[in-house]
């Protein structure tokens, strides 16, 4: 968002100055947002399309920054990570949350406003992304700062827990490495080494024996439930359901629902959906996820019916049109298979040899 000798002047310019400022604010509170539920849709739905568009700013630009930092700033030590060299940076750097939403629709995922509601007076609104078999659910805040609406915090479903409690989490613990990396962080750093170089079941005695300095971390969680999985896959939903005290349900939900749905448990993935629809809103995702479900249980009638609906709700997601394929494949539908990869083509601009590639690959 000049000197002069003559006082005259300088009263003028004083003057003027003023009636400059009054029409400022008068031009402000003219277009001051009004906190309503047709405001805030409009905003949620701006957001929305520039994301879509590729603008990782369209999320980034509307979040209260001053709001997180005042709740961040909470935590004593992370108050004084902001006078640390490059402290500040690192804060913004937190906050860049778009590009991971952007990320998702490039890679041939997606991302949509998928409810709105107020609870406590307290507008909300949902996003989700998509992509490779993920989902993830962002249910933020709404309210109005300098004349603007700006979102104030929110819940992320995979972080599993405030947007300002990771940006916490993450300022407290980089702080901690530049200043004190003998103490606990260095078992949380250990555990990430560990999973990042495939070690789960190394990371998970490394975050168990020192679970009590790390839980103040949301990322020890993070890496607890990563590990579980890793190291026992059969029993994941089991261990899930022992840590329900100490993580957030709709956390637990999500992991749940991610899982059920890649072992072709269908009964189980309809339960889960059900339980979050409530939450996040009856997005198309989730018909998506239950026919996969079906899919990975060799159920592929069922399967296909579920992906032809969601054509009809949700732009052509390329494991869509993958999974639509696999199920002509396994019914021996030739003709609805080629019709298939037509509509792929079409919608990917896709050459005749590239195209053969993929009708190849099934």
């Amino acid at each position: 968002m000049k000197k002069t000798l003559f006082f005259a002047l300088i009263i003028t310019l004083l003057l003027g100055a003023g009636c400059n400022r009054q029409k400022n604010n008068a031009k402000e509170h003219i277009e001051a947002v009004a906190l309503t539920e047709a405001s805030v849709a409009d905003f949620a739905k701006g957001i929305e399309q520039g994301i879509l568009n590729g603008r990782a700013d369209a999320i980034d630009k509307v979040i209260d920054k001053e709001n997180i930092r005042q709740l961040v700033s909470e935590n004593s030590i992370v108050y004084s990570g902001f006078d640390v060299e490059g402290g500040q940076a690192y804060f913004e750097r937190c906050l860049q949350v778009g590009e991971q939403m952007v990320a998702a629709v490039n890679n041939g995922g997606d991302f949509a406003f998928t409810r709105q509601y107020t609870d406590k007076e307290l507008h909300h609104i949902v996003f989700r992304t998509y992509d490779n078999y993920v989902v993830n659910f962002y249910d933020f805040t709404v309210d109005t700062s300098g004349g603007k609406l700006l979102i104030q915090d929110g819940f992320i479903y995979n972080a599993g827990c405030l947007l300002s409690k990771n940006v916490e989490g993450a300022m407290l613990y980089n702080l901690m490495l530049q200043t004190n990396p003998d103490s606990e962080v260095k078992w949380l750093q250990q555990a990430e080494e560990q999973t990042r170089n495939g070690q789960a079941a190394k990371a998970l005695a490394t975050l168990n024996e020192h679970q009590e300095g790390l839980k103040q971390y949301p990322a020890y969680y993070q890496l607890l439930i990563a590990n579980l999985y890793q190291t026992d896959r059969a029993h994941f939903a089991a261990r899930l359901d022992a840590l329900k005290d100490e993580i957030d349900e709709r956390h637990l939900l999500l992991h749940k629902l991610l899982y059920f749905t890649n072992e072709g448990k269908v009964v189980e993935t309809e339960e889960c959906i059900n339980a979050l629809i409530p939450l996040v809103g009856d997005d198309p995702i989730f018909l998506f996820l239950y026919g996969h479900a079906n899919l990975v249980a060799k159920d592929y009638d069922n399967a296909l019916q579920c992906f032809v609906t969601v054509d009809k709700s949700m732009p052509l997601l390329w494991d869509l049109w993958q999974n639509e394929l696999r199920c002509h494949k396994a019914l021996k539908d030739n003709e609805g298979f080629e019709s298939c990869l037509k509509r792929g083509k079409d919608a990917y601009g896709m050459s005749d040899a590239e195209l053969d590639k993929v009708r190849q690959s099934f």
